[in-house]
């Protein structure tokens, strides 16, 4: 039930939706503590476990999931391709070495499954992720003055037409990500051409 413990936002998300999958995910989670290891955790890893907040809603559990991934050396973009994976298993024209990302990270976490629409940030890269199954909607624009703008719904803050450089929206498994560092937005091919090239995921 909401409550005022559950209140968005989390440490690294905020998240629209419903995660359809959470009892397997935690289940699983769980039963790979045991296993872990970490050069960057050491002697330390068992302070931080349970990794999932037992009390928690959905999106407090992904964000727990979401976190440790990060803080585990991996970049909060790679974590959410392995979290909320494209729909990749039949897809002919998918690049092979986006394939093979998604095939070695499928052995490691399942995917967390359901509607949704998940906002992320670790203070210099913030970005959005949606479902491979696009159920939930999620619209995007930018204005001429740099602001952008992504909600549920077109139109969500009032904006002056004549001052929107592009707009549209997310589609199914693809992320959107403004770099502030680099003070650009990075799109899901150029982004996931980067990370999914990094190792050598069709050997391993």
């Amino acid at each position: 039930f909401p409550s005022w413990e559950r209140s968005h936002p989390y440490r690294y998300s905020i998240h629209n939706g419903e995660i359809n999958t959470l009892r397997s995910n935690e289940n699983w989670m769980h039963a790979r503590q045991a296993m872990l290891a970490s050069d960057l955790f050491g002697a330390d890893l068992p302070k931080v476990l349970p990794i999932i907040q037992q009390d928690g809603s959905d999106s407090a559990k992904l964000d727990n999931c979401l976190e440790f991934l990060w803080m585990s050396g991996r970049s909060l973009p790679h974590a959410m391709m392995m979290m909320i994976p494209e729909a990749w298993q039949h897809d002919q024209d998918m690049e092979d070495y986006k394939k093979a990302f998604y095939e070695y990270h499928e052995n490691i976490i399942e995917p967390w499954d359901g509607p949704a629409s998940v906002c992320f940030t670790d203070g210099i890269l913030v970005g959005a992720t949606l479902d491979r199954n696009g159920l939930r909607p999620s619209r995007y624009l930018l204005t001429e003055d740099n602001t952008l703008i992504l909600a549920s719904e077109a139109g969500a803050l009032p904006v002056d037409p004549a001052k929107v450089v592009f707009k549209g929206r997310l589609q199914p498994g693809k992320i959107l990500i403004a770099d502030l560092d680099e003070s650009r937005i990075i799109g899901d091919e150029e982004l996931k051409r980067v990370i999914c090239q990094r190792a050598p995921y069709r050997d391993w």
